[in-house]
């Protein structure tokens, strides 16, 4: 297989795991940053903070903050104070019903998946993907918008 064939076959490999994400976000009736809001309170519990939301989905504060606000308006959760502007989220009892029987079968199932594949498998998916990243990083650091004229 020729460089460029392997970075297309990579390309569609990324592209279908984003979708099945999404997919599964829209099966269960949510927006992805929904999910991902329900997706890090299922992992770290109630009262984690929106900057913990934004470092595991790596999505921006501003998205998260919108739809942490449209939630909260909709009484699906609420925040309290914590240092300084740091706000503590925590999920009505209702949307703790939603996140058990939307949100955690999947972050069970994606457990289930790598358990499936094994130790050896697990670490070598791990070290490909992160040396992927951090090469892809370093050949594209000098790369900047060409600007329009």
């Amino acid at each position: 297989m020729t460089v460029s064939e392997l970075q297309l076959q990579f390309i569609r490999l990324y592209k279908e795991m984003n979708a099945t994400y999404y997919q599964l976000a829209a099966a269960q009736e949510l927006s992805p940053s929904e999910m991902d809001i329900y997706y890090t309170l299922c992992v770290l519990g109630d009262g984690c903070l929106q900057r913990d939301i934004c470092n595991l989905a790596l999505t921006s504060k501003q998205t998260i903050n919108s739809a942490l606000k449209k939630m909260e308006k909709q009484g699906f959760l609420w925040l309290e104070a914590g240092k300084g502007r740091e706000k503590h989220i925590y999920l009505t009892p209702a949307d703790k019903k939603i996140q058990e029987h939307r949100v955690r079968p999947i972050y069970l199932a994606e457990q289930a998946v790598l358990a499936e594949m094994g130790d050896p498998e697990q670490t070598q998916l791990i070290a490909l993907l992160e040396k992927y990243i951090r090469l892809l990083q370093q050949r594209t650091a000098n790369l900047q918008k060409e600007e329009l004229q």
